[in-house]
């Protein structure tokens, strides 16, 4: 999986949970699965938000450029 790709999956977990939570409002249960869901955006960002060149964490980094190596993220 792209760096590109897992950080979209990641957004689009984040939102969906953070949705789902505020959706507690009306049918309680709903708040312990949005816990799940924004919880499981970790999962993504954990495993493939790596630089493809020297395999280190991006961490915060949302460039198209590693911080390490300098190379491009996006290939």
């Amino acid at each position: 999986m792209t760096v590109k790709k897992a950080r979209k999956i990641r957004n689009y977990l984040m939102i969906t949970g953070l949705i789902t939570m505020l959706l507690a409002y009306f049918y309680e249960p709903l708040f312990y699965i949005g816990i799940v869901i924004t919880f499981s955006c970790l999962i993504p960002h954990f495993l493939y938000n790596k630089c493809p060149n020297c395999g280190k964490q991006l961490r915060g980094n949302e460039g198209n450029f590693c911080q390490y190596c300098g190379k491009r993220t996006d290939d």
